[in-house]
């Protein structure tokens, strides 16, 4: 799966959350489809959030928080994406693949 190809899809046709807080928010209310982690996010917030939400799907990436900005086209670092809708994509295909 071309990562940046889907990110951009789902950006464009989807409904993205950028960031830490937004995905512990959509987590907690229950909107979270998938969680996708740079490879750099803090492994504390990780282990916070599975142990929090077992249920929500997690996916870590191999794209370091800098990366996964510039695939989203964005001037910032992302070290966490939260999928609320994935439109046109094929991000919830990815498989969790925490441990």
């Amino acid at each position: 799966m071309d990562l940046v190809r889907q990110l951009k899809t789902a950006l464009s046709s989807g409904t993205l959350l950028l960031g830490q807080n937004q995905t512990s928010d959509a987590c907690a209310t229950g909107d979270a489809e998938l969680v996708i982690f740079a490879a750099n996010c803090p492994q504390e917030f990780i282990d916070d959030l599975t142990s929090r939400h077992p249920d929500v799907p997690m996916h870590r990436v191999n794209m370091v928080n800098r990366d996964l900005g510039a695939a989203c086209a964005k001037p910032f670092h992302i070290s966490t994406i939260c999928v609320i809708d994935a439109g046109n994509s094929d991000l919830l295909s990815l498989q969790p693949n925490l441990d």
